[in-house]
């Protein structure tokens, strides 16, 4: 006699209702997460920052080991780490020094902008306020706040120092750690393998951007030097900071510099071609010399990294969409190595075939 069909579609739909509930309590696990993480961006913030400079570090030391082989790892390690925390100490003295000054400019830029637009408005009779800009806006509560962010900052670098060192400290106890944590051979495979992965692919974002960003931010000082531009080593700066924004980085890294050139000359030339100076060097550098090499460093899809950007800046802020793509692709490298999660390594990949098999 033939068995019954009844029981086993009963145990077929039990299966799937566990594998159902299974899924449903991860995707609400990592909502959590993210909620988390928001409520205590305060906290993550300098250790996102201070992660990404560890990035830096390794990749500076790896640098060094190819120049000179014979140097201890301690050394180019120690070398690497100096120069970070040199490069952050002098950001925080820079911001903390040129922000007043800057936000002066910002402000005198807002009404040579109204006073421009009110005369284009006039020429061609376009209808436009009674009140000008000037009137209606108080633009002094600026300078007081970009003090209050520089302090706020500075006290954020010194917790990034402090979260590095620690961090450095604490990687030579990484082995024996992951040996506790996984007990058996395949378990301690397939964690060592993930950690390769998200090593390897923020090492490949983290050190394209900051070469893109500093070239960009080298010539854009240039260019700005050149056209006689006030705050031209702050305004690089905030273009390295900037590059690291996709889509709309760029963009802000041109207009901003063209708004202070307004303020600064009265005549319309120069900004003129400052901007098309700037704008045709964002183009060659981030549209023509770098997307090839991106594009083969970095598997994230491009609908992925416009979305990634407005997220990771609701969770933790500017510092989330300045490592908007960092963060996405640290996640691509992760769950791609969880069976459960090896369909959202294929959604936001750019290349699928790229994600590797998983059961």
């Amino acid at each position: 006699m033939a068995d019954s069909p009844a029981p086993r579609l009963s145990a077929e739909n039990s299966a799937s209702q566990r594998s159902t509930l299974t899924n449903s309590v991860l995707v609400l696990s990592v909502l959590g997460c993210f909620a988390a993480a928001h409520w205590l961006e305060d906290l993550l913030t300098p250790l996102i920052v201070a992660v990404f400079s560890l990035f830096l570090i390794d990749i500076l030391a790896d640098q060094v080991g190819r120049w000179a082989p014979k140097t201890p790892e301690w050394v180019r390690v120690g070398a690497a780490f100096a120069f970070i925390i040199l490069l952050l100490g002098a950001s925080g003295a820079l911001i903390y020094r040129a922000a007043p000054r800057f936000s002066l400019s910002l402000a005198e830029a807002a009404h040579k902008a109204q006073d421009m637009v009110y005369e284009v408005s006039d020429r061609f009779g376009l209808p436009y306020s009674d009140h000008p800009l000037a009137e209606s806006v108080d633009f002094k509560p600026l300078g007081l706040g970009l003090l209050f962010a520089a302090r706020r900052l500075a006290t954020g670098l010194l917790l990034v120092i402090v979260y590095l060192g620690f961090i450095l400290a604490s990687r030579r106890t990484f082995a024996s750690k992951l040996d506790r944590l996984f007990t058996t051979a395949e378990s301690r495979s397939h964690a060592e393998r993930v950690f390769q992965r998200v090593r390897d692919g923020a090492e490949s974002y983290v050190g394209l951007q900051a070469f893109k960003g500093a070239f960009l931010a080298l010539v854009f000082w240039a260019i700005m030097r050149v056209a006689g531009l006030d705050n031209a080593l702050f305004l690089a700066f905030l273009v390295f900071l900037a590059s690291f924004i996709p889509i709309i980085g760029p963009a802000t890294a041109v207009a901003l510099p063209v708004l202070l050139c307004l303020a600064q000359f009265d005549s319309g030339w120069r900004p003129l071609l400052m901007g098309v100076a700037l704008e045709a060097s964002v183009i060659a550098i981030d549209s023509v010399l770098l997307p090839r090499l991106q594009g083969e460093r970095l598997d994230v899809d491009p609908v992925i990294v416009l979305v990634s950007l407005g997220f990771w800046n609701a969770i933790f802020g500017i510092t989330g969409a300045l490592f908007s793509t960092l963060l996405t692709v640290v996640v691509i490298a992760i769950v791609s190595e969880v069976p459960r999660l090896h369909w959202l390594a294929v959604i936001l990949s750019k290349r699928a075939g790229s994600v590797p098999e998983r059961p």
